[in-house]
């Protein structure tokens, strides 16, 4: 039985990944946050020898609004509603730095050992907006490609925005050079990423799977994809928060009996969230990871669980963009 995986990965966005739901009166403090937490997380995923993906939009890799001014792809998101662009946010962008452009933070990340830099896309493209098309996401990953290059950094892996996998772009990414893509839990709740069934109902019953296990147990088996590695994410880990305090010990249950059962059985657990979701409420946040890296190296201790980050899992994609197996069985041990 191959060893069992505890996988990360984490959206790297600053601002740019909220730009188009939230203001910088409601919600600039969480992304301000990040300054602070990313040291932390580092420091936290060193002490644990915790190997992190952290899928990180192309944009705020740029040094400042100058420099991103001049990193544009050949062909801009052509989105039928053009407020959801970060092209059209050049005030804001200009205006206010810190929350767009984190170079600085990237460098430190890439400093750290164990931590892999993928990609969130260059300016965290949504394939299920209308007006998106695949010629549209390739101009974008060649920027993504180029400003990751002046760190050194070449892709192995990606994170698509708000979870929307779209298969007619799909074969962009295997052009682009990516092996491994983080896809949904093959379940109701989770398959079309942000956009939950049954609406508000919908919404309720993801909350309710972060503590109950109305999905199963969430493992992440990877399966071949377009000639690519998808590897499902399980679950999301939700925020400290003073108004949800009284299902903090369910969620956190929820998540290690999820843990526990990969490890016992040799598979993949792939937890996620994104380093803003820490930039308010630091102590409280990472206290509730370090008691779920504490249960980490218990089941590394007992089952042999090992940490991975999703780009360890490239040598298992398929070797060429071929018709896709049915099984997992190009998935080798790492």
């Amino acid at each position: 039985m191959n060893a069992a995986k505890f996988v990360v990965s984490l959206d790297f966005e600053l601002f740019w990944g909220v730009s188009d739901c939230q203001s910088i009166a409601g919600y600039g403090r969480n992304v301000l946050g990040e300054w602070q937490a990313i040291p932390r997380l580092l420091a936290l995923f060193r002490q644990h020898g915790l190997r992190v993906t952290w899928a990180t939009v192309g944009m705020l890799m740029c040094r400042d609004h100058a420099h991103w001014r001049t990193v544009r792809p050949a062909i801009l998101p052509g989105y039928l509603r053009q407020d959801m662009s970060p092209y059209n946010k050049d005030e804001l962008v200009r205006s206010n730095p810190k929350l767009f452009f984190g170079r600085p933070l990237v460098e430190q990340i890439l400093a750290t050992e164990g931590q892999e830099v993928a990609t969130h896309t260059y300016s965290h493209f949504l394939c299920g907006e209308a007006g998106a098309t695949p010629a549209q996401l390739g101009a974008d990953l060649a920027c993504a490609h180029a400003v990751a290059a002046e760190l050194g950094v070449r892709y192995r892996s990606v994170v698509m925005p708000r979870n929307q996998i779209v298969r007619e772009f799909l074969p962009v990414l295997h052009e682009a050079g990516i092996r491994v893509y983080r896809g949904n839990a093959d379940h109701w709740l989770y398959r079309n990423g942000d956009g939950v069934a049954g609406g508000l109902a919908g919404r309720l019953a993801r909350f309710a799977d972060a503590c109950l296990p109305l999905s199963g147990a969430c493992k992440a088996a990877p399966r071949p994809s377009a000639g690519m590695l998808e590897l499902p994410a399980s679950l999301f880990m939700y925020p400290w928060s003073p108004s949800q305090r009284a299902v903090l010990a369910l969620r956190l249950l929820r998540i290690k009996r999820c843990m526990s059962a990969a490890a016992k059985s040799g598979g993949v657990f792939h937890l996620w969230w994104h380093p803003h979701n820490f930039g308010i409420n630091l102590e409280q946040n990472l206290a509730l990871l370090e008691e779920l890296l504490r249960h980490f190296r218990h089941l590394a201790d007992r089952y042999g669980m090992q940490s991975r980050c999703m780009g360890d899992f490239a040598a298992a994609a398929p070797a060429t963009a071929g018709p896709d197996l049915d099984d997992a069985t190009r998935w080798r041990e790492q």
